[in-house]
C-alpha cells in the first residue's frame, strides 16, 4: 500500500527528514526521485555535495534559489511551473519503462511554497499524486495546504521551539546547509 507523507511546520528539519526517508527507501531497493522546488542548481547544500556522485539518489533542483525577504519574480514562478511539468514527464517515463517497476518514492521538497504563493494550484499537486497511485510521496514545506494534509496518510509538524537565527547568528555549513 502506498503512502502519502507530509512534513510541515515552521521548525528546522523538514528536508532532512525527507532525505532520511529517501535513504531508508534506497536501502530497501526503492527507486527514489527527489525534487526541490526552491533550491537552485547554482548553490550546493550538504545533501547535494554528498549525493553528487550517487547513482542511487539524484536530487533535482527545480528552483532558482532562496531569496531574502521572499523577493521572487516571474523567472522563479516559470521555473516552478516548468519543474512541475518535468516531474510529471520523468514519473511517466519511469512508470512506462518497466512492466514491474520497483517500489518508488517521490519527494516533493518545498512544494508548499509555490502553492501558497499562487505559482500553481494545489489541484496540480493532487492531480500529480492521483496520476501515480503506485508511487509513494513525501511532500515538505511550511504551511502545507489543508487539501494536501487531508489526502496524506501521515502528517508530521516540525515545530520551532528555539533557533539560533533569532540571536542573529548566520547559517553554518554542515548544520543548516
Amino acid at each position: 500500500m502506498r503512502r502519502i507523507i507530509v512534513i510541515t511546520g515552521n521548525g528546522k528539519g523538514k528536508t532532512t527528514s525527507a532525505i532520511g526517508s529517501a535513504v531508508r527507501a534506497l536501502g530497501r531497493g526503492f527507486k527514489v526521485y527527489f525534487y526541490q522546488f526552491i533550491k537552485s542548481k547554482d548553490a550546493d547544500y550538504g545533501e547535494h555535495l554528498f549525493f553528487k556522485s550517487s547513482k542511487e539518489l539524484k536530487i533535482v533542483r527545480l528552483g532558482l534559489g532562496c531569496r531574502r525577504n521572499f523577493n521572487y519574480n516571474q523567472k522563479d514562478i516559470d521555473s516552478a511551473i516548468a519543474g512541475l511539468k518535468k516531474i510529471d514527464e520523468e514519473l511517466f517515463k519511469s512508470e512506462k519503462a518497466s512492466k514491474t517497476p520497483p517500489q518508488t518514492l517521490v519527494v516533493l521538497d518545498e512544494v508548499s511554497y509555490p502553492i501558497i504563493w499562487n505559482w500553481f494550484a494545489v489541484k496540480n499537486i493532487i492531480k500529480l499524486i492521483d496520476k501515480y497511485p503506485e508511487f509513494n510521496f513525501i511532500l515538505t514545506g511550511r504551511d502545507m495546504p489543508k487539501e494536501i494534509i487531508a489526502r496524506a496518510d501521515t502528517v508530521s509538524s516540525v515545530q520551532e521551539v528555539k533557533h539560533i537565527y533569532q540571536t542573529g547568528v548566520q547559517a553554518q555549513k554542515g548544520i543548516e546547509f
